[in-house]
């Protein structure tokens, strides 16, 4: 995969709300991302581009609140 090149991922929410229940990456195009979740059988989730920034640098490391 070069710098430019876009991937796209999805993120599965639970029903019926906004929390996030798993991300899958990376998809070649947003069909693939979106054809993977309708043969998995999920009704909620959303569809994006991931990008992968070569700057990024390590941070301290937050627990997620439940």
């Amino acid at each position: 995969m070069d710098a430019e090149q876009v991937v796209f991922g999805l993120v599965r929410f639970d029903d019926d709300s906004q929390r996030v229940r798993e991300i899958v990456l990376a998809f070649e195009n947003a069909r693939e991302a979106d054809r993977f979740a309708r043969e998995s059988g999920w009704s909620e989730y959303s569809v994006g581009p991931v990008r992968f920034p070569a700057s990024v640098h390590a941070t301290t490391h937050h627990p997620a609140v439940a």
